[in-house]
């Protein structure tokens, strides 16, 4: 998926009523849930707050619409708890807390700074569906002709959050039929340069992006990945 998609909950909703989970997780920690659902309130209330000072076109900038997106909680997280109050199947957090631990704090007296704001406003602006359709398109053309790992995106870190998703949703997938895995889809790249964590799985996972719950039932990225 793309994070911070604003019709990702949505089309989540429809990947999870098409592929009736026995078992759902989603690419957050447990910290990160907690530590969200507790200073999440107040984040609105800042954002707003510093907004009201801004230009009335602020809100509708393009940066200020995906950093409004990331101090939300997240839309997978929402997807997730719906389907499981409407179908009782059950969900859980699935991430690595130390990441959140460092960057969460950093939320209020950083990046809702109105100095942060105001910077942001200085940067490229577009419609956010534009922007949206290339991330698609990015992902897609990835996961389809995997590129060389970004240096980002190859740190240790991320390669011990890999590790930890291979360990854990291995032993999930035995002991339940059908899991589904929301997370980024930087993860589920076969990256020329750098290990794949899903390849580890016993049972080779069905790779899939949100934005094909537009047109129905949502294919495989690649025919031979079921």
């Amino acid at each position: 998926m793309v994070h911070g998609d604003p019709k990702g909950y949505e089309r989540a909703r429809k990947l999870l009523a098409n592929l009736t989970p026995d078992l759902i997780t989603v690419e957050i920690s447990p910290f990160s849930l907690r530590y969200r659902e507790r200073y999440g309130p107040g984040w609105q209330r800042q954002l707003g707050k510093v907004l009201s000072r801004l230009p009335a076109a602020a809100p509708r900038h393009l940066a200020i619409r995906r950093l409004a997106a990331q101090v939300a909680l997240p839309f997978e997280v929402r997807a997730a708890r719906d389907y499981h109050r409407a179908t009782e199947t059950p969900w859980r957090p699935l991430d690595l807390s130390g990441p959140a631990r460092r960057h969460l704090p950093r939320y209020g007296p950083e990046l809702l700074s109105p100095a942060n704001l105001e910077a942001l406003l200085e940067t490229h602006d577009g419609p956010l569906a534009d922007y949206m359709d290339s991330e698609y398109h990015r992902a897609r053309l990835a996961l389809t002709h995997p590129p060389r790992r970004l240096l980002a995106s190859g740190s240790p870190e991320t390669l011990r959050r890999e590790r930890f998703w291979a360990r854990r949703l291995g032993a999930l997938a035995s002991r339940h039929r059908r899991v589904a895995h929301l997370g980024g889809w930087e993860h589920l790249v076969a990256w020329q340069d750098g290990p794949c964590w899903w390849r580890e799985l016993a049972v080779q996972p069905r790779r899939l992006l949100l934005d094909e719950a537009d047109h129905g039932w949502l294919s495989p990225i690649n025919p031979e990945v079921q």
